[in-house]
């Protein structure tokens, strides 16, 4: 089904508009035509009564008007047939056909000629008529003839409604051909744009680097820009990168020189210059991370497994907590993928699961789901848990709840901070193991 706001849609219903309105012009002509073919049809046998009313008429050696013969039509002897025919002299009928019966052919202010004319009349029984005037003169010493002969306009009307139906109905089937093929062509046309957006959707899906090669040399230079325009992008991103990278490297040890140059002065001044250089440290870790991310949330191409990810944290954790020997579990996360950076999402997975695995007992759980275009991964473990008015001050970056478990309390921070800059959310809450729940929701591929 076509969209309204869709260059398919504009283009059939102006299509279709036109070739309505053509078909309708011309439909119209064709009957018009048609009309004026019929009428002349009937003109023509009218004229030929005429001529014969001109051939038979004559005056007897009385004075007295006379037809050799009677117009051959057997019409005219049926009564009000529409065709008939009648003789005037000085406005007096001198004779007419059987079919107009006592009634005369009344043509009110019309002015007869030499020449027939062919006028549109009422007659007896006021059905209209096409009546063919013309005057005749047979004698130089007697008054001249006024000679009429008619034809019913009912047959010219019928004749067009009938040739009008059929041309309706042959013009149906051949407007709803011409829009059928107007859909079709619209659909052929389009299918390189449309090839262009499935292109574009599989590379900001990760599943492609660039836009395939298109036959048409029409499109082809569009494909091109879009391809140069993804290669300028990636090129843009991975300089910004980099630059980020020795932004950070400049400033981090200048503040670690500072901070080891500390622990030389006096206590109540080390402890002021430590303490605002990892306040700096801090910042600077904040907001590259929301810069990076930034510049990496929309990027085309961005896409990870969520699987692959998972597996590889879990492998590390478990070498680094192998003395605890954790039982992580891993379920449902067949077929889910993150749209972003994997290095994002690698440092928000890793962030979790390191927290389950840093207060859990003896086990951890991470599944996942995708519903909605949205992903949820959720990561829980049999600790002791969070209280609920704890959990607002543990999102906080430097926040800690232990001082005796190692860190520095920006995990969990981290994490929300990545998440937002994706449109996605971190929730905390109570798991079904007895600690733990962290739910994360992020874009899906």
């Amino acid at each position: 089904m076509l969209k309204h706001n869709s260059l398919s849609f504009r283009i059939t219903v102006l299509s279709g508009a036109w070739i309505l309105i053509t078909l309708v012009i011309t439909a119209s002509m064709l009957v018009y035509f048609y009309l004026d073919h019929s009428a002349q049809h009937y003109d023509e046998h009218v004229t030929m009564h005429l001529e014969e009313l001109v051939e038979a008429s004559h005056f007897t050696p009385q004075g007295e008007f006379a037809l050799k013969f009677s117009p051959s039509d057997p019409r005219y002897h049926h009564l009000h047939s529409g065709w008939y025919w009648e003789v005037l002299q000085n406005d007096k009928s001198l004779m007419r056909s059987e079919s107009l019966g006592n009634s005369g052919l009344d043509i009110g202010t019309v002015e007869p000629s030499l020449t027939p004319f062919v006028y549109e009349l009422e007659g007896p029984i006021e059905e209209q008529l096409r009546v063919h005037v013309m005057q005749l003169e047979l004698e130089s010493e007697a008054e001249p003839l006024v000679l009429l002969a008619s034809a019913p306009m009912t047959g010219v009307k019928d004749d067009v409604i009938n040739y009008s139906s059929h041309v309706i109905a042959s013009f149906a089937v051949l407007g709803v051909g011409l829009l059928l093929a107007v859909v079709l062509q619209v659909r052929v046309a389009l299918q390189p744009l449309q090839a262009i957006s499935t292109g574009i959707s599989d590379v900001r899906e990760g599943k492609a680097a660039k836009l395939q090669q298109n036959d048409l040399t029409d499109v082809q230079p569009l494909v091109d820009e879009l391809n140069n325009l993804l290669d300028h992008n990636s090129v843009l991103l991975k300089r910004a990168r980099n630059q980020l990278g020795d932004l950070a490297h400049s400033v981090k040890n200048p503040l670690t020189v500072i901070k080891n140059e500390a622990h030389n002065m006096e206590p109540e001044l080390k402890e002021l210059i430590t303490r605002q250089t990892s306040d700096i440290s801090k910042n600077i870790d904040h907001y590259l991370t929301r810069a990076r991310t930034f510049g990496t949330e929309k990027v085309l191409g961005s896409r990870s497994e969520v699987l692959v990810v998972v597996e590889d944290m879990v492998y590390a954790m478990k070498r680094l907590y192998q003395d605890r020997e954790l039982d992580i579990e891993i379920s449902n996360l067949q077929d889910c993928w993150f749209r972003g950076e994997r290095q994002d999402f690698e440092e928000m997975v890793g962030n979790l699961i390191d927290n389950a695995c840093k207060w859990a007992m003896r086990r951890v759980q991470i599944s996942g789901a995708v519903e909605n275009q949205r992903l949820t991964l959720w990561v829980e473990d049999d600790g002791p848990g969070i209280p609920g008015n704890k959990i607002e001050a543990v999102m906080r970056r430097g926040h800690r709840l232990d001082e005796s478990k190692p860190g520095h309390g920006q995990g969990l921070g981290i994490v929300k901070d990545i998440a937002d800059l994706y449109g996605g959310s971190l929730n905390i809450g109570q798991s079904d193991l007895g600690g733990l729940r962290a739910e994360l929701v992020l874009p899906a591929a």
